[in-house]
């Protein structure tokens, strides 16, 4: 298979928060990295970092360049700034209007991508690319059906990348000619876009050659949308593993509200839940934090499609051109755009359930650990009042014991001190009266008729005398002893 005047267009994208910034970025470095099979110069050395969209000095736009070896062969390179990102436009092929240029084999395809330096890595920041071959049909092969077409169309894809099965996705009429589309959407890191455009005529070309800019931007918002819906993949895969989790995390802690029985002598179940809450709560914020970023990213399809959609009214405009001319553009915006923001809206509500979940775990367990707290609050409260309570009541008991205790020993002392005072008392009494035991020899004569009453024998009288002495003396001393001993009466005014 021939083909003529063969045109390669690389479009990339790039964000500007990448770690490095200015003529280091990443973008400007896999630029040089191409440029350096195709010619000497640099891009980085030549840009003009400003706000300016072009980022040459003006009133410089590209830089052009020729290949040594292939006169008609010849190429451009455009650095720009598109709101938050930076992009490249490039182009190598041979132009259509010199007379020298002439029919090609597919193999010299193979030239436009030498090394794969066509696909830029991909990173995080990397918004995408798109690659746009154009190739006119030779005068055999213009009246060809849809089956050679399709056919050159892989063919062309099989020798720019080297591979033998082409992910054609989609087939369609742009101005006129036949577009082929590759690649998956849904996977750019692995599938980037890549256009075969079959010109038939001139209508396409100039076409293409009076809207390119406003394509350029078109491819912009597309690969915005593409690769928000990329992150929302990985995004996704993080709900989901939070989401799966969920279930046997609720399951263990309804097992352990189950098994839990408040006791305010051990805690360890109630530090086990409280344990549990900071987990939870730890979890619920780091999935609101993932669930967020994915709401963030539909927000951005849903800018950068309605972006898109914008751009293909003005494109109609530009061109003066009914919509329909452009319904393979329109497809993106209209069919898979759209399709993205479903799929994210459905997972949305479906994460937004595990929102609910934690937030009821979170309140379940905090009601059950109050409730319990002040149980086990209130149990140990009464247990410490019982307590107290017992306390006093021995404390009183020993202080009572006590105090009769010492009052039995001070009156038993009191007592003994009584008696032996008393004893003392009647013995000195007694010793007294002893003294007199000498009358006891004394003579003493019997009553007669003429004497009936005599007085007692003296030592009689001595005897009793030391008796009632004796006695009366222990009983005084005694008496004065407890009297003194014994309060004062109250007075009524006390």
């Amino acid at each position: 298979m021939r083909i003529f005047a063969p045109n390669l267009y690389l479009c990339a994208y790039h964000l500007r928060k990448d770690n490095t910034q200015g003529e280091t970025h990443p973008l400007w470095e896999n630029c040089d990295r191409l440029l350096s099979h195709f010619t000497p110069k640099q891009l980085s050395p030549q840009l003009h970092l400003g706000e300016h969209r072009i980022l040459l000095p003006p009133p410089q736009t590209e830089i052009n360049f020729n290949l040594s070896d292939e006169s008609n062969l010849e190429g451009f390179i455009q650095p720009v700034q598109l709101q938050d990102s930076y992009g490249v436009f490039f182009n190598i092929g041979y132009d259509e209007e010199n007379d020298k240029t002439e029919d090609v084999n597919l193999e010299s395809l193979q030239q436009f991508n030498p090394e794969n330096r066509l696909l830029f890595p991909f990173s995080s920041c990397f918004l995408g690319e798109t690659l746009i071959l154009t190739v006119w049909l030779t005068r055999q092969t213009r009246q060809q059906d849809l089956a050679y077409l399709r056919q050159l169309a892989n063919g062309c894809y099989q020798r720019l990348f080297n591979c033998s099965d082409p992910p054609l996705s989609r087939r369609g009429e742009l101005f006129g000619s036949s577009i082929f589309e590759y690649g998956n959407p849904r996977e750019p890191a692995k599938s980037p876009q890549v256009l075969i455009w079959l010109f038939r005529d001139e209508i396409a070309d100039q076409t293409l050659q009076n809207c390119f800019l406003d394509i350029f931007d078109l491819f912009f918002y597309r690969h915005k949308v593409v690769k928000a819906f990329y992150d929302s993949r990985h995004t996704y895969q993080k709900l989901k593993q939070y989401y799966d989790s969920l279930d046997p995390t609720l399951d263990d802690i309804q097992d352990q509200l189950d098994r839990a029985e408040p006791n305010p002598q051990d805690s360890t179940y109630l530090q086990d839940f409280k344990t549990q809450l900071k987990k939870l709560s730890t979890d619920s914020l780091s999935y609101d934090r993932i669930l967020r970023k994915m709401k963030d990213l539909l927000t951005t399809i849903h800018i950068n499609c309605n972006n898109y959609n914008s751009k293909i009214e003005r494109i109609c405009a530009i061109l003066e051109t009914d919509k329909e001319e452009l319904s393979f553009l329109r497809y993106f915006g209209e069919e898979t755009a759209p399709q993205f923001q479903q799929q994210i809206e459905a997972d949305l509500r479906y994460f937004d359930q595990g929102t609910g979940l934690i937030r009821q775990a979170i309140a379940s367990i905090r009601a059950i650990v109050e409730i319990d707290q002040a149980q086990c609050d209130r149990t140990w409260q009464r247990w410490e009042k019982k307590r107290d309570q017992r306390q006093q009541e021995l404390q009183k008991k020993a202080e009572a014991n006590a105090q009769a205790e010492q009052e039995r020993q001070q009156q038993a002392n009191q007592d003994l001190q009584d008696q032996i005072q008393a004893v003392g008392v009647g013995i000195a009494a007694g010793a007294i009266v002893a003294s007199t035991s000498g009358l006891a020899t004394e003579p003493w004569q019997l009553p007669s008729s003429d004497r009936p009453w005599l007085p007692p024998h003296p030592f009689v009288i001595a005897l009793l005398a030391s008796v009632i002495c004796s006695l009366g003396g222990w009983w005084i001393t005694k008496t004065l002893i407890q009297k003194r001993r014994s309060p004062p009466p109250r007075t009524p005014n006390e």
